[in-house]
């Protein structure tokens, strides 16, 4: 997911502030009126406009490939840039009063300026090379305390290891944002994977069991069934093509290849959609090609449970499903599985979903839910690990652990160990951070074990965690998001310029969750981390209804786009076609800006 940027140069000018203030107030020089979404002015409890001095900065205008643009003069043409701010204001309600809290105190919220702002980023990044590497610059020589060089057995001078190359780049040019509702009007939809398409799209599986709207051409499904869409980078739909049977068809995950087209993993136990080994479920893996047309679709168990939740192609072509198994037989036999037990397990498979390899770990009830892959092709794979588990290398700490493992692209094992507490951890979310780690986000109820160790301590309910760790293994942060209530993270996702986002759900109100709120039920939270962990902001989305974010990735352009479900028929989600009816959910896509 790497961002496509565009070199600019760039002449910072900042806005003259008038020397009276009340005399900008009154005229608008250098002074911006903060709105809300709708464009209506915000104010203070006084009734007076809020009102903002603009970051702003003056750019060159480029195409594609870095070329400067100008006009039919010859002269380079430039835009205004305003950096997104979030400003304070009062709460109010229906009549525009201030909203108090307990002691009496206005309450206040964040908002951004501009109202709808864009994911335009001026940054300055590392310089990396065709393997994605870092650019460094030469080292200095490293002296003798005489000022002599110190030199290498074969003469060469020993040198310090040299600095990064950067450079100053414009993420994203200022596209358009996007909020769309999908599935249909008669069941349970949800989106359960977005991710993004090198043409600047982004694919979505929708997951549900409505006979109408995308799943109209398959309106004979009694149970779930799945559809793929297309969308390109304004959110506008390309291609949909919906897949089902009377019996019950789930996609759980979505990856694009590097010919434009997109594997879809999940389970089914429907003959007429696949050929499976039994009665009971087996997991699949498909392709569609970029236009949406089917390449190949293939089962993969025995006559017991199978299912693939996570799937990714690796550099090499290759793709990896990750799930469970309980079957002896058919493609799972030289697993040696026994009888009565299971599996968490990992399957390679060719560009055409010919099964390469497998590998099994852990026991009965242990299963991957999420995997990741590192530009050199290792794969990062987080499991949950029961304590009812048959297994017997690893120690569970409580109810269920995290399991992190990493293996080479042979699937051989480099390490593997369970993170948690006394509690239940539940982690559903695996991405790899540039400096050879990972990141996996999830929720937990401890305050003790490898929880404990890092001050964290549960405040109730489920709290929402990310941990990240070393590419040897070795714990390198923890942290917590949580109110009075249960959250979850239910997916993540690493920037280009490092920032970790997590999404999931939560019904708190208080404590971290305090300038975002709740609108009932579960809504729906973005949270932003640095690369060291440390919070920087959150965004909250929800209706009345009970709203969740169950996967999120970064657009070519840079903006962040979420899916998810939502059952409100208000809010964030008021006024959107197809609508749920307040008892079933519709699926969901939308661009975050922070």
């Amino acid at each position: 997911m790497k961002n496509r940027k565009m070199i600019f140069a760039m002449v910072a000018i900042f806005l003259v502030i008038m020397i009276f203030f009340a005399a900008c107030k009154k005229k608008g020089d250098g002074i911006a009126y903060v709105t809300d979404e709708n464009g209506v002015q915000l104010t203070d409890t006084n009734g007076e406009p809020i009102t903002i001095i603009p970051e702003t900065s003056i750019i060159t205008i480029t195409d594609g490939n870095g070329n400067v643009v100008t006009n039919e003069n010859g002269e380079t043409e430039t835009s205004i840039y305003y950096k997104p701010q979030q400003v304070v204001v009062p709460v109010t309600d229906a009549n525009h009063e201030a909203v108090t809290g307990e002691n009496g105190e206005v309450l206040t919220t964040l908002v951004w300026f501009p109202a709808d702002p864009t994911t335009t980023a001026i940054e300055t990044v590392t310089v990396t090379d065709s393997n994605g590497d870092p650019v460094t610059n030469p080292g200095e020589t490293v002296t003798e305390p005489n000022g002599d060089p110190v030199t290498e057995p074969n003469g060469d001078p020993v040198t310090k290891p040299g600095t990064p190359v950067t450079e100053t780049t414009i993420i994203t040019a200022a596209n358009k944002s996007f909020s769309k509702t999908m599935g249909g009007t008669t069941g349970i939809d949800e989106a359960v994977a977005v991710v993004p398409a090198s043409d600047g799209g982004v694919f979505a599986a929708v997951s549900g069991s409505s006979k109408d709207g995308m799943f109209q051409s398959i309106s004979d499904t009694r149970e779930i069934a799945f559809a793929i869409c297309k969308y390109d980078n304004e959110g506008n739909l390309v291609w949909t093509k919906a897949f089902g049977s009377k019996s019950s068809v789930s996609a759980e995950d979505i990856c694009e290849t590097s010919d434009g087209g997109v594997i879809i993993v999940g389970q089914t136990r429907a003959k007429n959609f696949i050929s499976v080994h039994g009665s009971e479920y087996d997991a699949f893996i498909m392709k569609l090609d970029k236009d949406g047309n089917e390449v190949f679709r293939k089962a993969w168990g025995g006559t017991a449970n199978e299912n693939f939740n996570s799937v990714k192609e690796a550099p090499d072509g290759n793709i990896f499903a990750a799930g469970f198994s309980y079957s002896q037989d058919g493609d799972v036999e030289a697993l040696s599985i026994p009888k009565g037990d299971g599996r968490a397990v990992i399957v390679k498979f060719n560009s055409n979903g010919e099964q390469q390899k497998a590998v099994g770990i852990g026991g009965f009830g242990d299963y991957f839910a999420d995997l990741a892959i590192a530009r050199n092709g290792d794969i990062f794979a987080v499991a949950s690990m029961n304590v009812g588990s048959t297994q017997k290398d690893y120690k569970i700490k409580g109810l269920t652990d995290a399991g992190i493992f990493r293996f080479d692209k042979d699937l051989n094992l480099s390490f593997g160990k369970v993170f948690g507490g006394t509690g239940r951890e539940r982690f559903e979310a695996i991405a790899v951070t540039d400096d050879g780690g990972c990141v996996i986000a999830g929720a937990s109820t401890s305050s003790d074990g490898d929880l404990g160790a890092a001050g964290i301590k549960n405040k109730g309910g489920e709290d929402a965690v990310i941990a990240k760790f070393s590419g040897s293994g070795s714990l390198v942060f923890v942290k917590s998001f949580y109110g009075n209530k249960s959250e979850t993270f239910k997916d993540v996702t690493i920037t280009s310029q490092g920032y970790i986002i997590a999404v999931g759900e939560a019904q708190s109100a208080t404590r971290d969750f305090i300038t975002i709120g709740n609108q009932g039920g579960k809504d729906v939270f973005v949270t932003r981390f640095n690369s060291k962990g440390d919070f920087i902001s959150a965004i909250g989305y929800g209706g009345s209804g009970d709203d969740s974010a169950l996967s999120v990735c970064t657009m070519t352009n840079g903006q962040i786009v979420i899916a998810g479900s939502t059952a409100s028929t208000n809010g964030d989600f008021g006024q959107m076609s197809p609508a749920s009816d307040g008892t079933k959910s519709v699926a969901f896509i939308k661009t975050v800006s922070f």
